[in-house]
This record gives C-alpha cells, structure tokens and sequence, in this order.
C-alpha cells in the first residue's frame, strides 16, 4: 500500500477555484514518514511486516525501508528476529506464542533509529468457514464466512491474493535469426531447435499473481449473531483471469477495535480525493512510536493473532458461458528480409510452411508479442501450490 501526503501544489490542483489560500499543517521529511503494514501471527505460520516510507503524490513508487532489524519482543524477555527476504519485506515462521502474554515489534532503521509498537494480547481468531463463489450478472463474485460462537472476536480484516494461469494465443517452435551482410543486417526465421522442431512451452505456461491493495474489513458488533458473510473478490465478466484456472488466497486476522478504527481511517484517506479534509498522516497514528522522537508521526498498526488461511481454485469448466478473448490475429509473411523487415519484426513467429523437399520455412506466419510469449504478461515459474 503506498501512502501519499497532499502537499500545498497537489491542494492548489484540486482547488484551484478557492480564492484563500491554504497551507498544510504537515511538514514532511525528505526521508518521509515510516509506515508499518502487517500483523504478528502468534500460530505456526509466517509473521509478516512489510517497511515504506510516505511519499509525495509525484512519486509513483513504493519507497522501501530496506536494511532494518525488526525483532518480535515478548514480556517475557523472548525475542525473535525476523529475516529480510527482499527489499522492505521481513518474515519469520513458526512463532507459536503463549496466548497469555503480551507482544510487540522492535524496529531499527539502518539510520539508527529505533520503533516499538505497543504490547498486545494475543486475540483469538476463528477458523475460516468457507470462501464461496457465485455467479452474479455475469462476474464471479468471491465471499468469505466466518463464525465466533464464543463472541471473542468481533473485528476482523482479510488480505487476498489472487493467481491465475496464462496460456498463450499461440504456440510457437521458431525464433528470428539475424546475420550481417555488406548490405546490412538480414533477417530470417528458423526452428527453436533444428534437430527435434519442438514447440518452446516456456512461452506458452504462465502465472500471475497480484495482492488486493484493498483494505478489507468487518465486524459483529451490531449483529445479532458473530457470523461474517462478506464479499472480498471478483472476478469480471469474461476476464482473462478465468481463462484456464484461477487461485483466491484469503488470510483472515482477528484485530483490536484500535485496529479497526485505525484501518477505517486508512480507507477513507487511499479513497478520498485529496481533499484538504482528508486525514493527513498525523491522524494515522497507530500503536507504534519512535523512541527518540515522540512527535514524530508513525503509520501503522500492530496486533497479534493466529492468522487463518484458505485457498480455493476455480476452474474455467465450471463457470459455463466464460467467453474470454485475447483478440489474436496471425498473418502470413514470407520467409524473407524484406518481408520480414516490412511486416514481421514488431511480431511474433508461430507456425512455419515448410518446402517438403528440404523441409526449408519458406513461410510463416506471426502474431502480436502478447499473443506468442506469456512471459509478457506473467511469469513461466509454476507456483509451488499450482495443481
């Protein structure tokens, strides 16, 4: 999650009609403010922080804390480090803490400077029911459910991630080749491998996978019942996520009412407009400080409990009617220089026509990069968890 602070420039942008003048009470450091995403997972499960820094509006990328030593500190003088596995993330598995005592986060910055978050008592988190889907006016509509018969727990938040396979338009066998020649460089298309012809299926199989920047939130206080039914993904009408298989990952967090206020608050500021009435970072103080500075503005809020987790897959076989499209068309050139330097270079080679005397290409024909090479739009690695 990247977030923002509306400087004087941004404001006079989105309010270029007012006629008084208005300058921010909030002085940022050219470093910006720490921002601390995560919670403890007091189970046997990874433990999460993820470290940034604020940024202006100008700026469109994440501004990593990368190099700090993040420890989770227990009352009871126990402490566990967490390892940076890349740049601003930290991870550690298999805490298992003692649901009776209370923890926190110990952070140092690599500029010396030293965060802690306030002690926390480990909250119960129910299983995870279920995560359903529907049909709904032609999407696929994704639902979480939960229940606490106990009414331990009454706030709750879900991060999601969803995964989906990619299959080319095409399958392909050939390459380009170039050689050199007095009159310049000359063009031709040849075979992957001239011994087997075999098609390159590491263009063909690909994965995506994309974390919800949403903030997903809910709570039982005003129901009757501590039971959660919530929509948490979706999935558009004939999209190319459900062409062959699509993953949901849903990891669901008991949180403290604290959190959940804070994390309303967070919602409304990445939703709204920039508006000199939206939140500004003094107001998105959580339960972490700054040991050598008081006043110096901290965004994030930490809370400790057994996170719960569940994954379903939904296959395109069982969404009747899914009427993906990629929009691929092929074109026949001649296996040439010039054809190929005329029509084929900004394209992909997928299919040869062959001389069945010499088994020479003597043509072929192409297709859009998208259409030919997956790796374009996703990654060939499989996932560990894929089927």
């Amino acid at each position: 999650m990247k977030i923002t602070i509306p400087y004087l420039l941004i404001l006079l942008l989105f309010f270029v009609a007012c006629k008084e003048k208005y300058i921010s009470p909030v002085s940022s450091p050219t470093t910006g403010y720490l921002v601390v995403e995560g919670a403890i997972n007091s189970g046997l499960g990874a433990t999460n922080i993820t470290l940034s820094r604020t940024s202006g509006l100008q700026i469109q990328n994440i501004v990593y804390e990368k190099s700090a030593i993040i420890k989770v500190e227990g009352e009871d003088n126990t402490s566990k480090q967490l390892t940076e596995v890349s740049d601003g993330n930290y991870t550690v598995n298999g805490l298992n803490l003692n649901a009776n005592k209370r923890y926190r986060l110990n952070i140092t910055t690599k500029d010396g400077k030293v965060y802690l978050s306030d002690f926390s008592n480990v909250i119960y988190n129910p299983p995870i029911d279920s995560v359903n889907w529907k049909r709904e006016n032609g999407a696929v509509q994704m639902y979480v459910n939960t229940h606490d018969d106990t009414n331990n727990t009454q706030y709750y938040q879900w991060e999601t991630s969803e995964t989906w396979e990619i299959h080319s338009g095409y399958l392909s066998a050939l390459k380009y080749k170039q050689s050199y020649s007095a009159k310049g460089t000359v063009y031709s298309v040849d075979f992957n491998d001239s011994i087997n012809k075999s098609i390159d299926y590491g263009k063909y199989y690909c994965w995506k996978t994309v974390p919800s920047s949403q903030i997903l939130t809910g709570t039982t206080v005003a129901l009757s019942k501590n039971v959660i039914n919530l929509p948490i993904a979706n999935i558009p009408q004939d999209s190319w996520k459900l062409n062959v298989l699509y993953s949901l990952f849903t990891r669901q967090l008991s949180i403290s009412k604290g959190k959940y206020e804070f994390l309303q608050r967070m919602k409304k500021n990445t939703e709204g407009t920039g508006s000199i009435f939206d939140a500004q970072p003094s107001d998105l103080n959580g339960n972490i400080h700054c040991v050598s500075n008081a006043n110096e503005p901290v965004i994030g809020y930490i809370d400790v409990c057994n996170v719960q987790e569940k994954r379903i897959f939904i296959n395109r076989n069982q969404v009747p009617d899914w009427n993906y499209y990629q929009g691929c068309n092929e074109i026949r050139i001649t296996n040439n220089s010039d054809s190929i330097q005329i029509h084929g270079l900004y394209l992909l080679p997928t299919y040869p026509e062959t001389n069945p005397m010499t088994g020479a290409i003597i043509s072929f024909f192409a297709a859009p990069p998208e259409c030919v090479d997956c790796r374009l739009r996703g990654s060939n690695i499989k996932p560990s968890f894929w089927p």
